[in-house]
């Protein structure tokens, strides 16, 4: 039994803020724009400064921001 999407996990600052559905085999680029795409996640980001950006493959993407 083979997964064509996985859901991942959205956390800002720590904080799961969101989830997202992926291709399996997505690169860590396309999930981080996927992730940064997100209604949600947007309205956390907002007048802050992303400093950094950690892609767990297949389970989740952390934005660090302030």
């Amino acid at each position: 039994l083979v997964r064509s999407s996985i859901e991942l996990v959205v956390q800002v600052n720590g904080k799961v803020r969101g989830r997202i559905q992926a291709p399996a085999n997505a690169s860590n680029e396309v999930l981080e724009a996927l992730a940064l795409d997100d209604d949600n996640v947007k309205r956390f980001l907002e007048g802050n400064n992303i400093r950094k950006v950690i892609v767990v493959a297949g389970k989740l993407v952390n934005i660090v921001a302030n």
